[in-house]
């Protein structure tokens, strides 16, 4: 007898892959599912009712193949290496021409991709079937070796993956002939199909491709080709002629201009040098009355936060790091970071499927200002009057929350004595810096959750001790939740033990979470077929996107 009731059984043939379109809609109707309640069953899982990507949104009328665009990019791909970079501005910058086995739609839901279906035979195994006739930049077929030639790169420990941590549980990749490769997990492992759409340390390279540049140059096989990068510059892609979704992408020639400062992407919008811009809401109200330009905005899973270094002293007191979450006032952040258009959110992005802890709760139990307890606490950990904190900076993404929350924690953390030192470097010494490469050279750093694939995402490259970005964490009684969840296929359970771990990461402090932003995007009024992604990803968007003029 199953042991999962009728909707937890559905769910874990969903996932499994057991079930046909067909099939999925006759056993929803039997319990009484229309597909609306289906598409929320599924919608923790990232999983979609659809067996195929659906048409792109946009205004009735068939899609105009042909002509060129300028983009806006607000900050430097840096490099185009998609299995190096952990800077989500360096996924943008290749999102357009890699792939990997599966993908997301423009509401993040996970489609199949460069396998065109897939099959569990049992927990630990995938059985994926690719799509044939598919060809690299270069002209040469797409098999099996590459799949295999790329993720045996990725689950090397010594090797260069700084992604390695969503593939960990994946013992080996075999392939079956050269349209089939099985890949066998140590667990049961509901992060994998998640983690291959992401596209970080994911995406699909040519055999032999690591072996060359892979820096500035794309041989992928995705909807465009990349003619030229020059760092800090621009982008210069061309569509890609056999690509396997033809007639996809429309668009011809596409130029992402690197413009970090707003006032540049306002100007290219209103001079019609630009046909797309992100914003923030400052510029959002500069443009409102530009009739030409269409301005979108929604939610998006993007986290900002502060990190300590636990390795340092008095980080590494749990008393210091709870004394000053409770000196932070977050909604005046948010006010002043965030120009008001933000919501509080806890270790799991608010808005992330249903694996968020609520608003209400992070007011009531963690988000309340307390000074005279944050002053009570640095003294019982023997903090002077006048501590100083490292806190490292920069500017990326777009936004100009990093700079402006520095100032306001400055500001917060001085009314109980700590002293902020705000030390703003640019993007490739804060991205050596940040990291265990550069010793994690810092006392604090601002920074942001950008796109991740499943709940384990969020936790475990930073809080399972034994991960190279924990930065000093070590809580074995997290390591035994964060190794139980990842691990767990019935999602009713996942999400108590996901709860679990935020709530004790509250209490402690590793991390200072402030909250979401919005997604603000303007784009001409002849850009037809675009639609936003709450991840900022602007590859399903363009691709089915087209020029009415």
């Amino acid at each position: 007898m199953s042991r999962l009731n009728p909707e937890q059984q559905l769910i874990d043939d969903v996932l499994f892959g057991r079930l046909t379109r067909r099939a999925l809609l006759t056993r929803a109707a039997a319990l009484g599912l229309g597909l609306a309640a289906l598409e929320r069953l599924l919608n923790p899982l990232g999983m979609s009712v659809d067996a195929a990507p659906a048409p792109a949104p946009g205004p009735a009328g068939r899609p105009r193949p042909g002509g060129a665009t300028v983009w806006a990019a607000e900050s430097d791909p840096i490099s185009l290496n998609p299995v190096t970079n952990s800077a989500f501005q360096s996924t943008q910058g290749f999102e357009h021409s890699y792939e990997s086995l599966t993908g997301y739609d423009s509401r993040m839901r996970i489609i199949p991709a460069l396998a065109e279906r897939w099959e569990t035979p049992d927990e630990n195994t995938y059985i994926f079937h690719l799509r044939r006739g598919v060809k690299f930049h270069d002209g040469s077929d797409f098999s099996a070796d590459d799949v295999k030639y790329t993720f045996d790169l990725v689950l090397d420990p010594r090797g260069p993956a700084i992604w390695r941590t969503n593939f960990d549980q994946v013992d080996r990749v075999d392939v079956i002939d050269r349209n089939t490769v099985r890949f066998h997990t140590m667990t049961p492992f509901p992060p994998l199909l998640g983690a291959f759409a992401i596209l970080r340390s994911s995406a699909i390279l040519k055999r032999g491709a690591y072996d060359g540049n892979t820096t500035t140059q794309i041989v992928g096989t995705g909807p465009y080709r990349l003619a030229e990068f020059v760092p800090k510059s621009h982008l210069e892609l061309v569509k890609n002629p056999d690509y396997w979704a033809r007639p996809l992408p429309y668009i011809d020639r596409v130029t992402f201009k690197v413009l970090e400062e707003e006032d540049a992407r306002v100007a290219g919008l209103r001079s019609r040098t630009l046909d797309y811009a992100f914003l923030t809401p400052i510029g959002e109200q500069r443009l409102r009355s530009q009739r030409t330009v269409q301005i979108t905005k929604s939610p998006r899973i993007f986290l900002y936060c502060f990190i300590f270094n636990m390795m340092r002293k008095p980080w590494s007191d749990v008393r210091v790091r709870q004394a000053v979450s409770l000196a932070v006032d977050r909604q005046e952040m948010i006010d002043k970071a965030l120009s008001g258009s933000g919501t509080f959110s806890g270790p799991i992005a608010t808005g992330f499927g249903s694996w968020y802890l609520s608003v209400e709760e992070l007011k009531r139990r963690w988000y309340r200002q307390d000074l005279d307890k944050a002053k009570k606490l640095l003294k019982e950990a023997g903090v002077p009057d006048g501590q100083e904190m490292d806190l490292l900076v920069t500017s990326f993404g777009g936004s100009g929350f990093y700079p402006a929350a520095a100032v306001v924690l400055k500001d917060q953390l001085a009314k109980v004595g700590i002293n902020v030192k705000i030390r703003q470097v640019e993007v490739g010494v804060f991205t050596r810096e940040a990291s265990p490469q550069g010793n994690f050279n810092y006392d604090a750093q601002i920074n942001a959750f950008t796109p991740r694939h499943d709940p384990d995402g969020f936790l475990w490259a930073r809080f399972y001790s034994k991960n190279p970005f924990a930065a000093g964490y070590n809580n074995p009684k997290m390591d035994d939740l964060l190794l139980q969840a990842r691990t767990i296929i019935d999602p009713v359970r996942r999400k108590f033990l996901y709860d679990e771990a935020q709530r004790r990461l509250l209490d402690e402090a590793p991390m200072l979470w402030i909250g979401v932003d919005n997604i603000i995007e303007g784009v001409q009024s002849y850009v037809k077929g675009y639609s936003q992604s709450p991840f900022t990803r602007r590859d399903w968007g363009l691709k089915n996107a087209w020029l009415e003029k």
